[in-house]
């Protein structure tokens, strides 16, 4: 087996279907290709789409969890898959026919451990021209964290692991295991705070075991976004999530550099270290181009939604001992250890309870 791809979703059954459709049109021999379909508790028509498609592939999985989280899908499916090289994507990215052909080839190169191609935005709706501000020069291109867009140019080249993302994330089976896995990615609204670095944190922590890091021109996929970031909701969500992370990040950081100190103490020597100043700039990294011509609504929610996710984030560590033990894990490979939570317990039985076989005519889309 050459490549695995294992495709994380929930509860977009929809969005499922484009993605495999766009799997099936590669320009490889799919007998050296595994599909591993990761379902991390849906309870809409995901089953009865996935079951559709089985026979569209000679090696086709379907996993279930009801347990909550991009992690379990990732490592779920990591256990299993059999490909040294391993393509992680999120379910509404469309891959370019020569997509697992410039996988496979990028990790012929056995100093790789990791590596991206063009992540281009297609979005259901036009974007205010302010949006432009969020592109930032990179080598021959650009890239946009709030876009969620890549585009490095014509050439394969060396880059930085933070630039690598879960909607196109190529990866060597082995370092991730050496590196200890996904940190904790995408969450439900009603469980945020357990966001993590995700795909970041792992990249971060394969750089560090000195593998290099690539990106391919012809590993390049669409990425279909629902909406335009052109709602103060949608921008104070996405930014909210930023300090949340930030939170997660440094509190990692202060427990590593201080071992002898108990985890109850970190937040308290946390507002020691980070000052207000710095807690107020969180989500205004993401502008490349200025600030000129964004609209006050929106400028106030880059100030202030971060700041909120910061403090919210540390508020649930100080009061929560085991939402402690979660964000300060080592690993998060062992799901069934890792998940212990009695929040991340409550939802999972309500995803089980609440999960529905439907059956689904997808003919439309062969």
């Amino acid at each position: 087996m050459e490549l695995s791809i294992v495709i994380s979703t929930h509860n977009r059954a929809k969005s499922l279907a484009g993605v495999l459709v766009a799997i099936i049109g590669q320009d490889h021999d799919m007998e050296q290709i595994e599909v591993i379909v990761s379902d991390n508790g849906s309870t809409d028509t995901t089953l009865a789409i996935a079951e559709g498609f089985r026979k569209a592939f000679p090696n086709f999985r379907y996993l279930y969890d009801p347990r909550p989280g991009q992690i379990v899908g990732w490592h779920r499916a990591l256990s299993i898959t059999k490909a040294e090289v391993i393509a992680f994507i999120d379910d509404d990215i469309r891959p370019n026919p020569q997509w697992a052909n410039a996988a496979i080839e990028i990790f012929s190169d056995l100093s790789v451990g990791l590596a991206t191609g063009r992540i281009l935005p297609v979005f259901n709706e036009p974007t205010p021209k302010w949006h432009e501000l969020f592109k930032k020069p990179y080598k021959q291109g650009y890239w946009s964290g709030l876009w969620g867009s890549l585009e490095l140019g014509s050439n394969i080249v060396d880059i930085p692991a933070e630039l690598v993302w879960g909607s196109n994330f190529l990866a060597r089976k082995s370092a991730v295991i050496e590196a200890g896995g996904f940190h904790p990615g995408s969450m439900p609204s009603n469980l945020f705070h357990f966001t993590g670095d995700g795909d970041v944190g792992l990249g971060w922590e394969v750089e560090k075991l000195g593998y290099r890091v690539r990106y391919h021109p012809d590993a390049s996929v669409e990425h279909h976004r629902l909406g335009a970031m052109n709602t103060e909701r949608e921008i104070e969500y996405w930014i909210f999530g930023e300090g949340l992370v930030s939170s997660y990040c440094h509190l990692r950081q202060l427990a590593s550099s201080l071992s002898k100190v108990p985890p109850s103490d970190l937040v308290r020597i946390s507002e020691e270290k980070v000052t207000d100043h710095q807690i107020k700039q969180i989500g205004q990294g993401y502008f490349g181009q200025g600030r000129g011509g964004v609209p006050d609504r929106f400028m106030k929610v880059f100030c202030t939604a971060g700041e909120k996710g910061f403090r919210y984030h540390r508020e649930k560590f100080k009061l929560d001992h085991q939402f402690r033990e979660w964000v300060l894990r080592q690993s998060y490979l062992d799901i069934d250890n890792t998940y212990r939570h009695p929040e991340l317990i409550k939802v999972a039985k309500i995803n089980q309870s609440t999960r529905k076989d439907k059956s689904a005519d997808i003919s439309w889309l062969l």
